[in-house]
């Protein structure tokens, strides 16, 4: 290595420089840094150093990334070793240096090609020669990276953060879903730059905006290939399996290796949460979205068409449009320089329908300023999300002598509770005045589906109603049932504070609320930062009314706020999930 210079080994000292760049947790051993910040590297040399250092003031380092790299389309960049660093360039400069070693600061422009990089050092115009790889990624640290936060708590949250919330199910009962983002997990700096190498234009990586909108394509065309396809009738163990949706790490792996666990074409909100684990993993703040109401397929319109027979069923015939539960997206935090002024922020991948076979033009990046403020000439997807979040529900009665009598119009219900996981903790944040202006009038619903609960917490009832109204005052009722759920009630109690390095006791309780036993009874133990590994214990079956309780141990090994989560399966449900959260302070130095 370096024979010129007498060089024996060159040090990137991961350790320390991906402590400063935030991706400690992405490897100790691999270089793993984030533009726009200084890293340092240190030559060692086989002789005194003095000895070399006429030849050093004659060296250049290159950095090159991409399979043909090539400084015209900035993939390759040659400089020298210098007094003075370039904060708009790539650069090096001297920091220390002793007998018989060399430390140099390498600081990488702001707006540098993401990916795997190989440095070469070269000696006057001598073919040059590798001194080591690293990885480059966005930078939201830097004011200067156009994914600049300035808020601390929000890094953590938007990049950083493994742990998720998604919500689903309806307005009035929203679910929430423990997601594993992973990603920092292992291969997913990998999988994720693997599944970004589909695009051939690496020159653009630099930009968030196209990096964003090519994963929401690959991810959206995943689903559209049916990789992630609708399983076929199997055995219920096999099934069951194919049900468990824990995090992003399968299913990037599947989509890549063609191993893991298949998801079923439904769960759109699954590819929403994939599409969050990439982005945070390269760098670009992001996060899941959804929206209880949404309403779809009208062209952009303000109008959805829905029909009802004399007895309150939907009639498909003549629909236009539909209304979601919910839907789900991924919203990425970056400036967009190429849009007029005042629409840097958040932005909405939408996935598209491609246009004239172009696969990889199929996903728009939607700034949520525009959706809220209506500039629909844009984007070609604002006036899309604009009526997805503002259209009006008109419902239509069908009459058994043919005809079709007006009920009601209403947006109440379009684009509510728009919902996202809050900054730093758990609890549930609605973000819909990002999206909408409040409401200036009180509508009322004419189809309206409402969740409650009763005690005990394991009851739930789902009271469905159809109303039509002639007039506000009189409304008349198609029909109404209340339809009682019974579902066992999978508890966990621990303390909330807790000790690195710390044996911390949980304790899980199944109630069996069934009027039946339930058997084969599984738990899987989880939790990233708590647990190594999952954890699975079989227990024994638990008859109707009746309380199993179990207790486990478990050492936390990383310090902040983390997640618990306890799966349960039996031969009566599948996937019963809670969780619970837990602040893990850093161990005295005595401890370490």
């Amino acid at each position: 290595m370096g024979q010129a210079l007498g060089i024996k080994s060159c040090d990137f000292q991961a350790a320390r420089n991906n402590e400063e760049h935030h991706t400690k947790d992405i490897s100790s051993r691999h270089l793993v840094v984030r533009r726009g910040q200084s890293f340092t590297i240190t030559l060692h040399f086989r002789a005194p150093v003095r000895a070399f250092l006429p030849a050093l003031k004659k060296v250049a380092l290159i950095a090159q990334t991409g399979e043909q790299p090539s400084k015209a389309n900035m993939t390759q960049a040659t400089f020298p070793i210098s007094s003075l660093g370039d904060q708009k360039w790539w650069s090096a400069e001297v920091e220390e240096r002793d007998a018989q070693s060399c430390t140099i600061s390498v600081t990488t422009p702001s707006d540098a090609v993401i990916g795997h990089y190989s440095l070469l050092l070269q000696v006057l115009h001598r073919k040059p020669c590798l001194l080591g790889q690293f990885t480059l990624l966005f930078n939201p640290w830097v004011r200067e990276d156009a994914v600049f936060l300035k808020n601390e708590a929000q890094r953590w949250e938007y990049v950083l953060n493994q742990n998720g919330l998604i919500y689903l199910g309806t307005a009035d009962c929203i679910q929430e879903e423990p997601w594993d983002f992973g990603q920092f997990e292992g291969d997913v700096l990998d999988l994720s730059l693997d599944l970004l190498s589909v695009d051939k234009q690496v020159e653009k990586w630099g930009n968030p905006a196209h990096v964003a909108c090519i994963l929401g394509t690959l991810l959206h065309t995943l689903k559209e290939k049916r990789v992630l396809s609708t399983p076929e009738p199997q055995a219920a163990q096999e099934a069951a399996l194919l049900n468990k949706r824990r995090g992003s790490v399968p299913i990037l792996r599947q989509w890549l290796t063609g191993r893991g666990r298949p998801v079923y074409d439904g769960q759109a909100w699954v590819l929403a949460a994939v599409a969050c684990t990439v982005l945070r993993c390269l760098g670009i703040p992001a996060r899941v979205v959804t929206t209880f109401g949404s309403a779809q397929a009208t062209s952009g319109g303000l109008c959805v068409h829905q029909y009802y027979n004399e007895e309150g069923l939907q009639n498909g015939e003549g629909q236009k449009g539909k209304i979601w539960i919910f839907q789900t997206s991924t919203e990425c935090w970056m400036t967009r320089p190429a849009l007029p002024q005042g629409y840097d922020g958040w932005q909405v991948l939408y996935p598209s329908a491609p246009e004239g076979g172009a696969a990889l033009k199929a996903c728009d990046l939607v700034p949520v300023r525009a959706v809220k403020e209506g500039t629909l000439g844009l984007t070609p997807a604002v006036a899309d999300l604009f009526a997805a979040v503002n259209a009006s529900c008109v419902v239509w009665k069908c009459c058994e002598d043919g005809t079709v009598q007006l009920t009601n119009s209403n947006t109440k219900y379009v684009g509510n509770s728009i919902s996202t996981k809050g900054v730093g903790g758990d609890r549930c944040e609605d973000i819909t005045q990002n999206y909408k202006y409040p409401e200036v009038q009180k509508i009322t619903t004419s189809l309206s589906y409402s969740y409650f609960e009763q005690s005990p917490p394991e009851n739930s009832f789902l009271r469905l109603t159809a109303l039509a109204t002639y007039s506000e005052s009189s409304p008349s009722c198609f029909a109404q049932e209340d339809i009682a759920i019974c579902r066992p009630c999978l508890a966990i109690e621990m303390p909330e504070i807790a000790e690195q390095y710390q044996p911390l006791t949980a304790s899980v309780s199944i109630h069996n609320s069934l009027d039946a036993p339930m058997k084969d009874c599984v738990i899987s133990i989880l939790g990233r930062g708590l647990i190594y590994r999952e954890r699975s214990y079989k227990l024994g079956p638990v008859r109707p009314g009746n309380t199993l309780c179990t207790q486990f141990r478990f050492t936390p090994t990383k310090v902040g706020l983390q997640r618990l989560t306890v799966e349960m399966d039996c031969n009566m449900f599948q996937n019963l999930t809670n969780y619970r959260s837990v602040t893990v302070a850093p161990a005295p130095a005595s401890h370490a």
